[in-house]
């Protein structure tokens, strides 16, 4: 979010930082509307694809109201996610439960708002939703995260898409999650996704991935099953810098449209740090100076640790 200064008074978006700190207490965290709806609309052209806010990024409640009155839908870790998001306003039909530590109760949980997927992560977790379908008398919708193996070549601690992450199901494994759903009584399988990971701003890694998903949906279908959805996931970089490059968002579009070109199954992404990392400030007041050797010090009515710019 962009300060301006203007009569050594602080600004945002018209707004003086003053008069906020005049009616209410430090520390403050501010989000802008204005960023947020910006950001959801520039995805929404250029991708033209379903949007699935990833809640972990904030799930500040206003926020989710916010994202979900621009027509986004939810994509959830946890229970407690989830909750969030009903409470938020969000059709269950466009939630879905992603997550590779799912316990019984929040897949049950999950079943019972009806949302629109659960995303197994591991044959085991099949076999679980298949078990609780079936203790419940109904037959889940569910999707299968694959690992591509697709290193995005960001930090190591926020990779998720390689044969050595702890993420998905490693695709090729496939035909042994197809024959499974098969096998089944409880669970219909309806959509695969992958996610390989966060700040990625390579465009080739994407179209890689693209391109092994699009064969994943093929060998899918060609099987029998019938594939409604595929989710890309996200990772979008996000420069914290405005003095750097940002992703092209329009050069992914070109992708998707050269690359799905007339298939039957719907195209999502599920975005979370694009869409707010920009989007807030934290406001506190300086409460005494000190030094200490050399270096001066601010004390501020916040304890904060700042992490390094992932």
């Amino acid at each position: 979010m962009i300060v301006k200064i203007k009569d050594d008074k602080s600004y945002i978006e018209d707004v003086c930082l003053n008069d906020i700190t005049d009616s209410y207490t430090t520390p403050i965290y501010i989000y802008s509307q204005k960023i947020i709806s910006d950001t959801y609309k520039h995805l929404k052209l250029h991708l033209s694809s379903e949007i699935f806010y990833s809640i972990k990024a904030n799930s500040n409640q206003a926020i989710l109201t916010l994202i979900k009155n621009l027509g986004a839908g939810a994509d959830v870790v946890s229970a407690g996610e989830l909750q969030r998001a009903i409470s938020a306003g969000f059709n269950p039909d466009k939630i879905i439960f992603e997550g590779v530590g799912k316990s019984k109760n929040d897949i049950e949980y999950a079943i019972d708002k009806n949302i629109r997927l659960i995303n197994a992560e591991s044959l085991n977790e099949i076999l679980l939703i298949d078990e609780i379908g079936k203790s419940l008398h109904k037959k889940v919708n569910i999707g299968v995260r694959l690992n591509p193996n697709i290193d995005g070549k960001t930090l190591e601690k926020i990779s998720t898409g390689k044969k050595t992450d702890k993420f998905g199901i490693g695709i090729e494994k496939l035909p042994e999650i197809i024959s499974l759903a098969n096998t089944l009584n409880y669970i219909e399988l309806k959509g695969i996704s992958c996610h390989i990971g966060s700040q990625i701003n390579d465009l080739n890694i994407f179209k890689k991935v693209f391109k092994t998903m699009k064969k994943a949906a093929e060998k899918t279908i060609s099987s029998g099953i019938n594939l409604e959805h595929l989710d890309l996931g996200g990772g979008f970089s996000v420069n914290y810098e405005e003095d750097l490059n940002s992703l092209d968002i329009k050069s992914i579009g070109d992708l998707i449209k050269s690359i799905f070109r007339d298939v039957k199954y719907k195209i999502s992404f599920e975005p979370g740090r694009y869409l707010v990392a920009k989007a807030g400030i934290l406001i506190t007041k300086i409460l005494t100076t000190k030094k200490n050797g050399n270096i001066n010090f601010l004390v501020v009515d916040v304890p904060i640790i700042f992490p390094p710019n992932l």
